[in-house]
């Protein structure tokens, strides 16, 4: 069925429609099975992530990194300089209504559908978590039995 009148007026006022919009703002116009990589803004502010992001770019050499203009450009740069680097083109996303958005997205044009996007901050030794299993419980300290 053709597009009506009304269809033609909405789209010109409002602009075409665009599938999952608030999925595309957080991922900086991306979607998320297009991405292959990203760090939150609190992340970028305070430096996190520029290692994983430089392996991230050597193992993604066609993808594109989307930067998120509300982050005070100063703090983009080790990143923007990983881009140049590594030779990916880099493009700064300014909203200026968008909060929630991420930080920082490495993408592709097309889906790839990587399971694990999300920068993982490393985890303390495990030798606590043994200690602590190791303690006997309340009822085997107060009757000794569990």
């Amino acid at each position: 069925m053709g597009k009506n009148i009304d269809d033609y007026l909405n789209e010109g006022i409002h602009g075409t429609r665009q599938t999952n919009p608030d999925e595309r703002r957080k991922f900086l116009g991306s979607l998320r099975e297009r991405a292959a990589f990203v760090l939150t803004s609190e992340q970028i502010t305070n430096k996190i992530g520029l290692n994983d992001l430089n392996q991230k770019l050597a193992e993604h050499p066609d993808a594109q990194l989307l930067l998120n203009g509300l982050v005070p450009f100063e703090k983009l740069n080790p990143y923007r300089h990983l881009a140049i680097k590594h030779d990916i083109s880099y493009t700064i996303i300014d909203e200026k209504n968008n909060t929630s958005a991420y930080g920082l997205v490495l993408c592709y044009d097309h889906a790839v559908d990587i399971e694990e996007i999300h920068f993982k901050e490393k985890q303390p030794d495990d030798d606590d978590n043994q200690q602590e299993e190791q303690k006997p419980s309340f009822w085997k300290k107060l009757f000794g039995f569990d």
